[in-house]
């Protein structure tokens, strides 16, 4: 009976479990965006005047339109790389734990 009073609350032990989970996305969506780096290194320049065309418009076009195109797709694609690790992550730890 003493154990079950020294016992945590279910509703802690789940908040805490969604809190580090999200502290996790965090730190991963932080470590591939400084893996990533510049995307002016990694990222094609007609590509970027394509999408910043796409989102403003033709003859709309300088050169602050051109950095937000680069800082659009580096987050976009930080996003989609840093989900698809979690998720596989997660999944694997899932396993792990069924065994």
């Amino acid at each position: 009976m003493a154990q079950l009073a020294l016992s945590k609350p279910h509703w802690v032990k789940r908040w805490v479990i969604r809190l580090s989970k999200v502290l996790f996305f965090i730190l991963l969506f932080v470590a591939v965006g400084r893996t990533l780096g510049n995307p002016y290194n990694w990222l094609n320049h007609p590509l970027a005047d394509k999408v910043a065309t796409l989102i403003y418009g033709y003859g709309h076009v300088g050169g602050e339109e051109i950095d937000d195109a680069y800082f659009y797709i580096d987050v976009l694609t930080v996003i989609a790389i840093t989900i698809v690790i979690y998720l596989i992550t997660m999944k694997l730890i899932r396993k792990i734990r069924s065994k």
